[in-house]
């Protein structure tokens, strides 16, 4: 690049952008999982809670059959916990909330070159709000879709075409692309004819998606001739 020449604008397309395990990093920069922070807070035997409640009640909760508040309850109930379900909550989200900084400040020049940015991932309903809200703090976020809004997880055939409803994107649309760290999730997004990209954080992660955007940009700019 010449002097201070920027890039080409992006603008046209939108990166949809998972959470957990992309804009969150999972081991909390190295210190583990959440489940040890909430073990350590209360001294409590997190194995168990994670057999009861993720076993038993996850599933329908992620996809919205189920709220959240009455199964952690239950499961407080049954381990004969004494922290409120309010305060399990709390400690689970805060201790979880570490965000990639690397990832936070490419998304902002990417959204500063015309990319529209989005949120997709598997969150349960009260988990959304408060991952939306801090992140929006963060980013320039235009708009969230997650499973439990959805009614199915992201490796579902039926997720994506709710989503772009939901994200207010065209279901032709071939403009998007997917960052995810997971495989199932890259190949549904595929199958449904977005780009995707496999997020591991390796060596030319950056390169690698701002690739996939410019391809996209182009996609857009294709279809509006």
């Amino acid at each position: 690049m010449r002097g201070h020449e920027r890039p080409p604008s992006l603008g046209g397309a939108v990166l949809a952008l998972d959470v957990d395990g992309v804009v969150l990093d999972p081991t909390l920069g190295g210190r583990g999982s959440w489940h040890r922070v909430l073990a350590d807070r209360y001294a409590v035997d997190t194995d168990q809670f994670r057999q009861l409640f993720f076993s038993r009640y996850w599933p329908d909760i992620v996809v919205g059959r189920t709220a959240v508040e009455p199964a952690l309850a239950q499961v407080i109930v049954e381990l004969e916990w004494t922290m409120s379900v309010d305060d399990l909550l709390s400690c689970w989200f805060e201790a979880d909330f570490a965000v990639d900084g690397d990832v936070v400040e490419a998304a902002n020049a990417w959204a500063a070159d015309g990319v529209r940015l989005v949120l997709v991932t598997n969150q349960e309903h009260r988990r959304a709000r408060f991952l939306e809200q801090r992140l929006r703090a963060r980013m320039p976020i235009d708009a969230v879709a997650y499973s439990a809004a959805v009614g199915f997880m992201k490796h579902d055939p039926h997720f994506f075409p709710v989503a772009s409803d939901l994200l207010g994107i065209d279901r032709r649309a071939r403009s998007v692309v997917v960052v995810d760290d997971d495989r199932q999730n890259v190949e549904a997004a595929r199958r449904w004819g977005w780009s995707a990209v496999h997020f591991t954080k390796g060596q030319g992660w950056r390169g690698e998606i701002t690739a996939a955007l410019t391809a996209a940009c182009s996609s857009s700019a294709g279809s509006r001739r």
